[in-house]
């Protein structure tokens, strides 16, 4: 799974301020129902699936990254929203650094494998220290869903 083929100018949030882990968590579910990504109606039933996730184990994977995720019966297709913190946010990280860069992956319940494969393309494309220095340095979300697709493209060659 390509992850820029899920990602657009709609779905990157840039320079967003949030308090707290669940304050980002919420705010990435909004924008994902803002798109109709998500119906408004499921918002809160994905919400709690979400934090459940979060509360077993933190998705902060290290180097600054997190991928809050869950799988519901809700959504019919892969749900991305890619965010970048103005300040970094504790998510309990394995690394205990701050997260800066957070991507909220929501996948249909029926497609565990993909949810598998997806969830590993996210944080193979975000372990390069380039390109995550490069997201943290841009500002609109075109160019950081251009600078992603790049990356992965070169990356097949």
């Amino acid at each position: 799974m390509i992850v820029s083929d899920h990602l657009n100018k709609d779905n990157v949030l840039t320079g967003v301020h949030a308090r707290s882990r669940w304050e980002l968590i919420d705010q990435l579910l909004q924008a994902a129902v803002k798109n109709r990504q998500v119906r408004g109606e499921d918002g809160e039933e994905i919400k709690k699936a979400l934090f459940e996730r979060e509360k077993s184990m933190s998705t902060g994977i290290g180097k600054g990254v997190a991928i809050p995720h869950c799988s519901t019966d809700k959504v019919d297709d892969i749900v991305l929203v890619l965010a970048i913190t103005d300040i970094g946010v504790n998510f309990n990280a394995v690394d205990n650094l701050p997260v800066r860069i957070t991507v909220l992956l929501i996948v249909p319940k029926d497609k565990l494998t993909q949810h598998i494969k997806t969830l590993a393309n996210i944080a193979k494309v975000l372990s390069n220290d380039a390109l995550r220095q490069s997201l943290l340095e841009l500002d609109s979300p075109e160019s950081i869903v251009k600078a992603i697709r790049n990356f992965e493209k070169n990356a097949k060659k």
